[in-house]
């Protein structure tokens, strides 16, 4: 078991960051959606979303649904790997690995697992692996697809979490204390220090958005800059930006700019 330790500890309040700058951002198109949450967008044109116990994918002119009555709401989507989404039953304690159709691939009820688990975060990781947040023990871990084991990393992680993100290789999360952490398939952990408590996605480079009375900005922790972001929504719900692209998810539906990020 890794349990490799780094702490970066971050010592000034992000209110003292620099002098506000701008980002100017281009208006690709706008989509009216009726939607509980919005998860994202792939790379072919498709938007996830769901309401209430159905997920949608969904391009514009064709969309297909997933729905299972017996797990009840959805919690989460992840979209680490936009061809296998990972759809969280949190009341269920279960996940369910869907195919680019979202036909059912694998589920796993944690209950079940041995030993057994209470998950309130998971996403994918890599080589058939998702990272899984066992709240009951207060551990971050690697659970593999293939053998349904849990494989701890690092240290007990006390507190709840407010907002986690996954990639391949990372796991960041917000504590219940405002702190931006992260930790590695190596176990490697850090700690950036307090963040907004507005904020709504992490970008690669420990760089990301903030929403602060209705206004989005973009902070950047390794050039200590802000950037107002120049867009007209308020009441933003959720905003996924991934390859240049900026969707703003309000009441309304789905905004989508064309965004150069410093």
């Amino acid at each position: 078991m890794l349990r490799h330790l780094i702490v970066v500890f971050f010592l000034f309040p992000f209110s003292n960051w620099s002098q506000e700058l701008t980002i100017t951002v281009e208006k690709l198109d706008e989509r009216t959606l009726t939607a509980d949450q919005y998860w994202g967008f792939d790379g072919l044109g498709n938007y996830f979303y769901s309401t209430n116990t159905i997920v949608y994918k969904d391009n514009g002119t064709s969309k297909i649904q997933y729905q299972n009555l017996p797990l009840g709401p959805v919690k989460s989507v992840d979209l680490t790997n936009p061809l296998r989404p990972v759809v969280f039953y949190e009341q269920f304690n279960t996940v369910v690995i869907l195919d680019n159709y979202l036909n059912e691939i694998q589920t796993i009820n944690f209950s079940n697992t041995t030993p057994p688990l209470v998950v309130n975060a998971v996403g994918m990781s890599n080589q058939n692996r998702l990272w899984v947040y066992d709240s009951l023990q207060q551990q971050i871990g690697l659970f593999s697809l293939t053998t349904n084991t849990f494989t701890p990393i690092g240290n007990p992680m006390q507190g709840i979490w407010l907002y986690a993100q996954f990639s391949f290789n990372t796991l960041q999360w917000i504590d219940a204390k405002n702190h931006w952490k992260s930790v590695s398939i190596y176990g490697q952990i850090a700690d950036y220090g307090v963040v907004p408590k507005g904020l709504v996605q992490f970008i690669e480079g420990k760089n990301f958005f903030y929403i602060e009375a209705d206004q989005l900005y973009y902070k950047s922790f390794e050039t200590n800059k802000t950037y107002k972001v120049e867009i007209v929504e308020k009441s933003i719900k959720k905003i996924y930006c991934k390859e240049q692209i900026l969707s703003i998810f309000t009441d309304k539906g789905i905004t989508n700019y064309k965004i150069t990020l410093p």
